[in-house]
């Protein structure tokens, strides 16, 4: 009986433990990824000071009650009696005894907007704002609050659904054109020479080498098409020729926004935003046909000729957009969005 015993202990007693551990290193998994889930983030949390678009952030300097700022836990300043404590704080620093946490403050909440999608650092940036002792400071920081909203304007958008605080924004999207975009009556007051094809909200590479998110750079030059508009001689040009390139943001706005938000969210976009830009947009009047054919359709082609590709077939009667209408085929757009040729012979002026 001990020989059986002795064997069983010697076979079996090994798998027991190892269940028994492999058990309670699931467990052990489960209570870090518990800790990761449920951590209560501090403000420094997610953010990496190199990467930072805005120069002078320095940890380990300010603090509040005996607590380094960037300590302080978001839940906290989520509380509205800490929150109005810890603003109150701020507003009694002085800057002539070198006292700059408000300032300190901002550049941490806005850092936080530029390296991570928490939503809550809007409504910690709209209660600043709001704040009457704190949101001049804010404004004083509005080149990167208008660089932030070019970079994510679906985030100022879903921050202001959630929390209905429209302060902010409204502010952004009043001052934001003025200072950065071009509109039309630009060019009418001044001799230049442009030529726009598409619909166009216009950005001058000038102001984009302002910008200090390098990612936000790179966006607007990969995703905007390039337009050069050339200046003649005149008082605001010191009486010299002047050519200026200009990125079209029309898509791009419109690209980086819609894919990021939900339904209520892009009503909110489509009813408020997008009609406010509108007179930045440069409108271009583009020239529509439609389709007149015996057999009830024709080919759109790859090339201009009957051999090419036929890369889809239009309905006789359908609207397209022409391109091109210079030769015997012309370039269109199909109201799918597909480019291709279709012979003059089976166009016909709307």
């Amino acid at each position: 009986m001990k020989k059986y015993i002795k064997l069983f202990l010697l076979f079996f007693l090994p798998l027991i433990v190892g269940c028994k551990d492999k058990k309670n290193t699931s467990i052990e998994k489960n209570k870090k990824m518990e800790k990761i889930v449920h951590i209560d983030d501090k403000l420094k949390d997610g953010i990496n000071i190199s990467k930072s678009f805005i120069d002078g952030l320095d940890f380990n300097k300010y603090k509040y009650n005996g607590e380094y700022i960037e300590q302080i836990s978001i839940s906290s300043l989520e509380d509205k009696t800490f929150r109005e404590d810890f603003f109150k704080y701020l507003s009694n620093r002085n800057f002539d005894k070198n006292q700059y946490e408000q300032i300190f403050f901002i550049k941490l909440l806005l850092v936080r907007v530029q390296q991570l999608d928490d939503i809550r650092s809007y409504n910690l940036l709209s209660q600043v704002f709001n704040n009457e002792n704190l949101g001049y400071y804010l404004e004083n920081y509005e080149l990167y609050l208008f660089q932030l909203f070019l970079y994510k304007p679906y985030f100022f958008i879903k921050g202001e659904y959630k929390y209905k605080q429209d302060q902010l924004t409204e502010y952004i999207i009043q001052s934001l054109p003025s200072a950065f975009l071009t509109n039309e009556k630009y060019f009418k007051d001044n001799i230049v020479e442009i030529q726009i094809n598409e619909d166009a909200l216009l950005i001058s590479e000038n102001s984009i080498d302002r910008f200090t998110i390098e990612q936000l750079k790179k966006q607007i030059e990969q995703k905007s098409s390039k337009i050069e508009a050339f200046f003649s001689p005149s008082y605001d040009t010191e009486w010299k020729s002047k050519t200026v390139v200009y990125y079209n943001l029309y898509n791009y706005m419109n690209e980086i926004t819609i894919t990021n938000l939900d339904k209520n969210e892009l009503l909110l976009y489509n009813v408020k935003y997008k009609p406010f830009f509108k007179s930045y947009i440069i409108k271009v009047e583009k020239e529509y046909w439609k389709i007149q054919d015996p057999d009830g359709y024709t080919n759109l082609r790859k090339d201009k000729n009957t051999s090419s590709e036929v890369l889809q077939k239009v309905k006789s009667g359908e609207h397209i957009e022409v391109l091109n209408n210079t030769g015997d085929w012309f370039l269109v757009k199909t109201k799918e969005g597909k480019e291709g040729y279709i012979h003059k012979s089976r166009i016909k002026s709307k």
